[in-house]
Formats: C-alpha cells, sequence, structure tokens
C-alpha cells in the first residue's frame, strides 16, 4: 500500500492505495479532510445535506437548518423562514422582542433564532488560522485515519515551497512529524516517508509547469484518475464516489502521487 498527502491549509486530501503494473489495484482509503472540523469530511462542511430521490443533494450550501446545511433550492422548499441577518443590535432586540425571545446579545439572539429560522451560511474562511489550531484538528483527524495510513509501506507528502509559502511549509513539517511519531509509536510502523515534488501528479500529462498552465494540470489530472478507475472493474464503486464529489482536483493529486510511486 501507497499513502500520499495534497496539503491546504484547512483541508487534507489523502489517499491510501495499492497498484501493480497494470494499474490500480485497491483503493483503502480517499478522503478529503476538514482540519478545522477535526477531519470531518471536508465536502459534508460546505454541502447541501438534504436528501432527494435516495441521494444526498450535495449542492452548494447557502443556508443551515440548526447543524444540517442547505442549497438555496432545497432551503426555499423547508417549513422555516430565512432571516436576514443584517442590520443593527437594535434591530436584533426588537426582532428578539417580537418572538419571545428575551437574550440581549447579538450572539444569543442569533442562537435563539436559529431554532426557529433559517440561517445564513459561510464556509469558515482559512486564512489567519493559526498553526496550532491546524495541529489541534491534525491530532484529531489521524484519532481515526492512522489504522489506515498504517497499512501503507510509502507515504508521501506534497512538497511545499518554503520561500513562497512558509504557512504551508510549516503544515507539512507538522504533518510529518506528528504522522511518523504517532505510526511508530502506536502501530508499531517501520515504513519510510518522502516529500514529493507537485510536479508528479501530472508527470508525463505533457503540459508545461507555470501558474498559467495550472488550469490544464488539473483538468488533466482529474482525466488521469478517472481513466484509471474506469480501467479497474473492481474500482466500480470508487468510480462513482469520485464523479459525485464537487472538488475532484485535490482528491486527485493525492490520487496520483500514490500511482506515481509505482511508475
Amino acid at each position: 500500500m501507497i499513502a500520499a498527502f495534497d496539503l491546504g491549509i484547512k483541508n487534507l486530501s489523502y489517499c491510501v492505495a495499492s497498484f501493480d503494473v497494470s494499474g490500480l489495484v485497491a483503493v483503502e482509503r480517499w478522503a478529503n479532510l476538514n482540519l478545522l472540523a477535526d477531519g470531518a469530511d471536508a465536502q459534508s462542511q460546505t454541502r447541501c445535506a438534504k436528501e432527494l430521490a435516495g441521494r444526498v443533494c450535495g449542492g452548494p450550501a447557502s443556508w443551515r437548518d440548526g447543524d444540517v446545511l442547505m442549497c438555496k433550492k432545497c432551503a426555499k422548499k423547508s417549513t422555516k423562514a430565512f432571516l436576514d441577518v443584517s442590520g443593527t443590535v437594535a434591530d436584533w432586540r426588537v426582532w428578539a422582542a417580537a418572538h419571545g425571545c428575551t437574550a440581549k446579545t447579538k450572539k444569543d439572539i442569533e442562537a435563539y433564532a436559529a431554532t426557529i429560522r433559517l440561517m445564513p451560511y459561510k464556509a469558515p474562511k482559512a486564512r489567519g488560522v493559526s498553526l496550532q489550531r491546524i495541529l489541534e484538528g491534525m491530532e484529531t483527524c489521524l484519532n481515526t485515519e492512522l489504522v489506515h495510513l498504517a497499512t501503507a509501506s510509502l507515504i508521501r507528502i506534497e512538497n511545499q515551497p518554503s520561500e513562497f509559502a512558509p504557512h504551508m511549509k510549516s503544515i507539512q513539517i507538522m504533518l510529518f512529524t506528528l504522522i511518523d511519531h504517532r505510526l511508530r509509536t502506536e502501530h508499531g510502523w517501520t515504513g519510510t516517508i518522502e516529500f514529493a515534488n507537485a510536479s508528479v501528479k501530472t508527470r508525463g500529462a505533457g503540459i508545461a509547469a507555470g501558474k498559467s498552465n495550472k488550469r490544464d494540470r488539473k483538468l488533466a489530472a482529474i482525466v488521469k484518475v478517472t481513466e484509471t478507475l474506469g480501467a479497474c472493474p473492481a474500482a466500480a464503486e470508487k468510480l462513482a464516489w469520485w464523479r459525485a464529489q464537487a472538488k475532484q482536483d485535490d482528491l486527485a493529486d493525492a490520487f496520483l502521487m500514490c500511482l506515481d510511486a509505482v511508475r
């Protein structure tokens, strides 16, 4: 088994898979995890969770009903009304008084309002998040994910340029140290961790490096993953899952770093 990580500030995409000379053999684990939500599936943190005809809607979330995220279309079908959260604290107090709420602060009024209204939803921004908060998310995330990583003999982490992305470089080193320490102490792991250049993800695609070709490289990566999964009959379920993912580029990068290791 080979594992690989594609790094983001708040999201961590990773894949654990095995390949042979003919292609994909099996995918042990493949996920895009939100470190600010302690490793919860990143798509579930920003997409509509309402069920439609036996499947989750998955549209971009704009509203929330308690902890349930909803897209604009599904929200219109809710029995709860929308709440306009603009206005001053005084405006909020007027609304509260009219709805039987005795709270005085905007935060407390919002908490009450969320029980009877649909509240606007915006995904939390990654900018400004401390390294300590990210480390806490990694720790919690690995409580679940270590069992999958322990099956890999090689773990690859995307290398980050220290001069252009020092924050990301710190995340890279934090992840390396944490995984190596916990796997060896908790699972008796004897494998290897290496840093992989980002270029390996689209090696052989014939697309030049540089920012101007970034989108072309992302599209080429997605096509390559789709072709690889499609060529493996045993991966039919994973192919269906893959096609349902809203953000495929990071997942593709993690998968292709695994594939590159056996080329």
